[in-house]
């Protein structure tokens, strides 16, 4: 690895999505169920007191659980889910063209694609990769599941066990593993991958800025990770639906900037 790629700082501005509709009802949503996001309609929505100018993204990572719908003043899609396409309904296929699952795929976005625009940090360009390693936690039989339906101690080994996993799906412990794994082989990655395009990185700066869309458990488990504080931090932390966080990495270390900023616009503000 070269000094530059070293020295390089690595920016992560995760935007968080709604929560399924089975979480306000009281289930753990069915395993094809998306998060909802719509993206900010200008580089001002990404804005954050940390950063000194609005963000020039080198790549998009998506969770596979994740869905990007078009800013459109006119129909909010996270109030309004039948204004979404049928597909983002009925939880098939992303709104984003898909990439490989472990690989950076860059594929051009067709023309109207409406969130895309001069005004936008995201080009027709910019790489788009979704990822399984972000996706929220596997519940395994159980997802679908209402949770008044569980036995008593199952839901409370559940809630207050982070080694307790349900048939065929993962720990609290082990999800937070998954995660942490991801964050930890991404500043080799991406200097392996040297992805930045020149006229993407700020005069004077060799930062690179990835926008990653996940839920907001994934973004705690990240959160988590760089704290080094595990599963049982995750309590403490409260990342709402549809805010910004910012996670920095510079020298070998993680640092957590920004944390939920931003005030939530979807459904789930409540909750």
């Amino acid at each position: 690895m070269t000094r530059a790629s070293t020295s390089q700082t690595l920016r992560l501005i995760c935007l968080t999505t709604s929560l399924p509709d089975a979480v306000k009802q009281g289930c753990i949503p069915a395993r094809e169920a998306c998060g909802l996001v719509t993206l900010p309609k200008n580089t001002g929505g990404f804005s954050l007191p940390h950063l000194r100018k609005p963000p020039q993204f080198s790549q998009i990572i998506l969770a596979e659980d994740c869905v990007c719908l078009p800013a459109n003043p006119q129909a909010d899609p996270l109030s309004d889910p039948e204004s979404a396409p049928p597909s983002v309904r009925s939880g098939d296929a992303p709104f984003l063209p898909a990439g490989g699952a472990s690989s950076l795929q860059t594929r051009e976005a067709p023309d109207d694609i409406p969130f895309i625009s001069p005004e936008m940090p995201i080009t027709h360009e910019t790489p788009i990769t979704h990822t399984a390693a972000l996706r929220d936690r596997d519940y395994g039989t159980w997802h679908g599941q209402a949770l008044k339906n569980l036995a008593p101690e199952a839901l409370h080994a559940l809630l207050h066990d982070p080694d307790f996993a349900p048939p065929e799906g993962e720990s609290l412990r082990q999800f937070h593993a998954r995660v942490g794994a991801w964050l930890t082989t991404l500043p080799l990655e991406e200097a392996a991958r040297g992805t930045l395009p020149a006229a993407a990185r700020p005069a004077g700066s060799g930062a690179q800025t990835l926008l990653i869309i996940a839920r907001p458990a994934v973004v705690s488990a990240l959160a988590c990770a760089i704290l080094g504080g595990g599963p049982e931090m995750a309590a403490k932390l409260d990342i709402p639906p549809q805010t910004t966080s910012l996670f920095t990495h510079h020298a070998g270390h993680w640092r957590v900037r920004a944390l939920g900023a931003g005030q939530e616009t979807g459904p789930d503000s409540q909750g």
